[in-house]
């Protein structure tokens, strides 16, 4: 029986043995493979910043073409963001209740189409839509006022690409949220848009920006379809990624220490704006 009891000790501790090795293993192929990514994230712009050197990039940040770039595609993005949150709110909450009909999911198709669409693409729907002699562009065109190559055709291209991840990401917060929270607040008198104001939102805030955060980096390295609707116009339409596009043609070092500073911005950008909400 003590022979019995030390065999089964034994094959325990064995088994127990193995498992802490595969688990072992287990862990240094997830943390290999993790530093594998964050390397694959890394190295781009570490290539961009030895390819230009820091010298270039201060004569890129300092030069006057650029600057206007820089506070076009700004200026342009941040706008856009707004509309994003004006028209991509109502449209989040009207998809994330979904019903058996057919229009709801109709729309919540059409929203998910500019994220699989190539910009290319996006872009000449845009200029065929609202171009001088487009079925919508025409109408403008007829009262003196032109939509394309003008910044107005890049908030446009910038909506239309980005307005797509802030609506997919709070649809999917929002069908999260239990069903009890709308039923007790519809019981306590309060209409459908002021649950969503007063309540929903104010508990989705954080998501709500991460996404919009999402959708301003789109919108900021939108390039294909303001290419195609808005032009490359210098000191017009000419946005940071059509610059480094230009700069591609002529003098490659430029092109790759702007795409290192917007690659930079981006990051800082993100950071300080999810640093202030953990602060909050």
């Amino acid at each position: 029986m003590v022979i019995d009891d030390y065999k089964e000790i034994y094959i325990l501790g064995k088994q127990k043995s193995k498992t802490f090795k595969n688990k072992k293993i287990l862990d240094y192929i997830f943390f290999i493979l993790i530093v594998i990514y964050v390397c694959f994230l890394i190295v781009p712009v570490i290539g961009l910043i030895k390819y230009s050197g820091i010298e270039k990039l201060i004569e890129t940040v300092s030069n006057v073409e650029n600057i206007y770039c820089l506070k076009l595609s700004m200026t342009t993005s941040l706008i856009s963001v707004l509309l994003t949150f004006l028209f991509g709110t109502p449209t989040a909450f009207y998809l994330s209740k979904i019903s058996k009909n057919k229009i709801p999911k109709i729309v919540d198709i059409l929203v998910e189409l500019p994220i699989v669409l190539p910009p290319a693409v996006v872009g000449i729907g845009l200029l065929l839509a609202f171009g001088d002699n487009g079925f919508i562009g025409k109408i403008f065109s007829d009262l003196g006022y032109s939509i394309t190559f003008t910044p107005i055709a890049v908030i446009i291209s910038q909506v239309f690409v980005s307005s797509s991840l802030y609506i997919k990401v709070l649809k999917n917060s929002i069908q999260d949220i239990p069903q009890e929270i709308f039923e007790v607040t519809y019981v306590l008198g309060a209409s459908k848009i002021n649950t969503i104001i007063k309540v929903i939102i104010p508990m989705l805030k954080k998501t709500i920006i991460s996404a919009l955060i999402l959708s301003w980096v789109r919108a900021l390295g939108e390039f294909g379809a303001t290419l195609m609707f808005a032009g490359n116009v210098l000191n017009k339409t000419r946005t940071i990624p059509l610059q480094i596009y230009t700069y591609m043609q002529t003098d490659i070092r430029m092109a790759t220490a702007f795409a290192g500073i917007l690659y930079i911005l981006s990051f800082v950008m993100i950071l300080a704006i999810r640093s202030l909400l953990k602060e909050k």
